[in-house]
């Protein structure tokens, strides 16, 4: 109510003005709710009427009504009181009430709007039950005042002009201000700035038209304290008509509001969290629930009110969470456990941990259970996943191990610690310096610090064992990663036996110098021999007459000599190919395939190699060294296994995003099914008798060696197209 004119001196309140009641009114004074049911009796209706108040609440007012039809009464009582102007369109009404004993007695009514608090309740009228339709007003003069002093709410009368006039003492409890401290100021004392001018303006006019005010407001208290309060103002008018004052009662609602307020934050998050949670009672039935139960159900909310798991679940699982939820009940303590439910509705499925506790109403009865079911899907995929890395970790035959930056070991697989004489007990504090032998310690701890700087390292070393001997060690130690870190957190080392491959390779590089040797000097001289029996001289360097079959079996030599040869040297290749570890580097395939086509051309004059290939730098592969080795062997193949005095080759190289392709085709008799077999999967070992089969024996292994794949297939008239798809490189 905003500030009025201020009077010299406090008026006398007129007592005329105070319409509450008390119970030492003597006459009966009776509270109805909306729907006429009695909610209130004072002690003058026994009194007066008869009727013990305990036993006339709760009952229709019609139960008393002595009239030809008291329901349709008191409805059309009831339906005055709700309407827009309420109690004040009603006036003094005539009723009459039947007395305990069977007399009818006839009173004068006038009901009154009240406000609750508890505004689920709606409103209450209460009515004043007089004697006929005069009374003793100095009698009722007293009892009014006597209710208004007594009443639980703050009220306040203000003439027209907004000066406070009156107060009871609850307007002093509540605002702090003493009656003497508010009389003759404006409600504006209350004024806490939060209510803007258009609601002050919209008050003034509402009550000045003769119309009650009723809002929710934050007032201030006399210490500065704001308080919630809900507001009626209504209008007191004269004999004319004319609004003499006005009469304003505030309940504190203060508790209220912040308790809404705490509940919309709680709603809010319980709301916004992607976990299930829910409020069930006794029987299962869904009380409450957030929309993240919807979600996964794939059934709307509202529809899952009173129902159970079962509506929306399968069967096993929702069993298994009613014997939880029974449990609870059984023994009022909290229950955890793990439930993987599918949902048909919604298609889902999940992993849920879900903590499920006892649920007790405002007098301490159990009356349900509270579950919060947090999401673990992603928790118990990654468990999996490190349970599956920790298999491989441990069956692995590497030794793995891991350290932190101060070089403490975090873990170690078993092969790691049989190794190292290692115990099968927990690693933590043990360091890199009492596992590894002094010895070789320097070399390990410069390259794991390399490591701690972010670089993979990879070197090979050689230790020494007291049971197993010298064992040489490939050794790679991985930056340890931590999210959101920059530097790494510790370091993991696999450490790979190859003393066995190491030595299988180092007899096979003497076998291959031993065949070079040898076998190639015996040849020489065979070759040479041969060649001087065929050309018809003697040992002695002078020429003689020699048989014809002499020379064709010298002739025969010499073309074996050359054929072993030549198979010496591709098993020289091979055992360099076999021998050495692959390195994987940039190749320019189109330039590769012109220097092969020049080279061999030279070779063979009465063969034609065409070459088909994009610009240097554009088909580049990601292979080893020896791929222009394995595309060179395949077009000399096509052209000495030829049929025809004048071969014809086709080199064609392509190259996209992803892949370098070569295709190699020709127009002769075709590869045979061991050839085929040797140069795509290398099983065929049958057809390496031959110098053509060791051939493509290598072409398999440099090709495998890259990364790559090899496939054959017939060329249209004739001949045959071998096509090698490499990975492109990014270099």
């Amino acid at each position: 109510m905003a500030p009025g004119a201020q009077p010299e001196t406090p008026p006398v309140p007129d007592a005329g003005f105070f319409a509450s009641f008390v119970e030492d009114c003597s006459d009966p004074v009776v509270s109805i709710d909306e729907h006429g049911t009695v909610v209130h009796a004072n002690p003058a209706t026994e009194a007066v009427v008869g009727y013990d108040p305990g036993v006339l609440c709760e009952q229709p007012l019609a139960s008393i009504v002595a009239d030809d039809d008291p329901d349709a009464f008191v409805a059309s009582l009831c339906d005055r009181l709700t309407e827009a102007d309420g109690a004040a369109a009603v006036g003094t009404v005539p009723v009459s009430i039947r007395h305990a004993d069977g007399h009818a007695l006839t009173f004068s009514v006038q009901f009154y709007r009240h406000s609750v608090d508890d505004e689920a309740a709606g409103a209450v009228y209460t009515g004043v039950f007089r004697d006929g339709i005069e009374g003793d007003g100095g009698a009722e003069l007293a009892t009014f005042r006597n209710l208004v002093e007594h009443a639980g709410h703050a009220i306040y009368v203000t003439d027209t002009d907004g000066t406070i006039e009156y107060v009871n003492p609850a307007f002093t409890k509540h605002t702090g201000y003493e009656k003497h401290e508010a009389i003759g100021e404006t409600p504006a004392i209350l004024n806490s700035g939060e209510m803007d001018d258009a609601y002050f303006e919209a008050l003034w006019s509402t009550v000045l038209d003769g119309e009650v005010w009723e809002e929710e407001l934050v007032d201030r208290r006399r210490g500065g304290e704001l308080y919630h309060a809900h507001q009626t103002i209504a209008p007191v008018t004269d004999d004319d008509g004319e609004v003499t004052r006005l009469v304003a009662i505030q309940t504190d609602i203060t508790d209220r509001k912040e308790a809404m307020a705490r509940l919309k934050q709680y709603r809010d998050i319980v709301e916004r969290l992607d976990d299930p949670v829910l409020l069930q009672n006794r029987d299962g039935g869904f009380e409450l629930l957030n929309e993240a139960v919807s979600e996964f159900a794939g059934v709307p909310r509202e529809e899952l009110y009173g129902e159970t798991e079962a509506a929306f679940m399968d069967d096993a699982t929702a069993e298994d969470i009613d014997d939880h939820r029974r449990a609870v009940l059984a023994t009022e303590t909290p229950r955890e456990y793990e439930t993987s439910p599918e949902f048909p509705h919604s298609g889902k499925e999940a992993t849920f941990s879900t903590q499920r506790s006892p649920y007790y109403d405002g007098d301490g009865d159990l009356v349900g259970t509270f579950a919060i079911c947090r999401n673990i899907t992603d928790r118990k995929e990654r468990e999996r996943e490190l349970e599956r890395y920790e298999r491989a970790i441990n069956g692995a035959t590497d030794l793995i191990a891991a350290v932190d930056r101060d070089k403490q070991l975090l873990f170690a697989n078993p092969q790691y610690r049989e190794y190292h004489g290692i115990g099968p007990g927990d690693v933590t504090g043990l360091t890199l310096e009492d596992v590894v032998a002094p010895e070789g310690y320097e070399t390990v701890d410069r390259q794991v610090e390399r490591a701690l700087e972010g670089t993979t390292v990879e070197y090979r070393a050689q230790r020494t064992h007291p049971v197993r001997g010298t064992r040489t060690f490939d050794i790679r130690y991985y930056p340890l990663q931590e999210p959101g870190s920059e530097e790494p957190a510790g370091v993991v080392g696999v450490l790979r036996d190859v003393t066995d491959s190491e030595n299988r390779a180092r007899q096979l590089r003497v076998v291959d110098r031993v065949l070079q040797h040898n076998l190639r000097n015996a040849l020489t001289v065979i070759r040479g021999q041969a060649r001087q029996i065929a050309s018809g001289e003697a040992q002695t360097g002078g020429a003689s007459d020699v048989d014809e079959g002499v020379v064709d079996a010298a002739e025969y030599v010499i073309s074996r000599a050359d054929t072993l040869m030549e198979t010496s040297e591709k098993a020289h290749h091979i055992t360099e190919v076999l021998g050495d570890s692959p390195e994987i580097e940039p190749v320019d395939v189109g330039r590769a395939a012109r220097q092969i086509a020049e080279t061999i051309g030279t070779e063979h004059p009465a063969a034609t190699v065409e070459v088909s290939v994009p610009d240097d730098g554009t088909a580049v592969a990601a292979a080893t060294a020896w791929i222009s080795r394995a595309m060179a062997e395949l077009v000399r193949n096509s052209i000495v296994h030829h049929d025809r005095e004048a071969p014809a080759v086709a080199v064609r190289v392509t190259a996209d995003d992803e892949r370098v392709t070569v295709e190699v085709e020709d127009d002769g008799p075709g590869l045979t099914g061991m050839n085929r077999d040797v140069l795509v999967d290398g099983t065929a070992v049958d057809a390496l008798y031959h110098g053509s089969g060791l051939g493509l024996w290598l072409v398999y292994w440099v090709v495998q060696q890259s990364g790559g794949v090899a496939a054959v297939q017939e060329a249209e008239p004739r001949g045959t197209v071998v096509t090698l798809t490499l990975s492109r490189s990014d270099c």
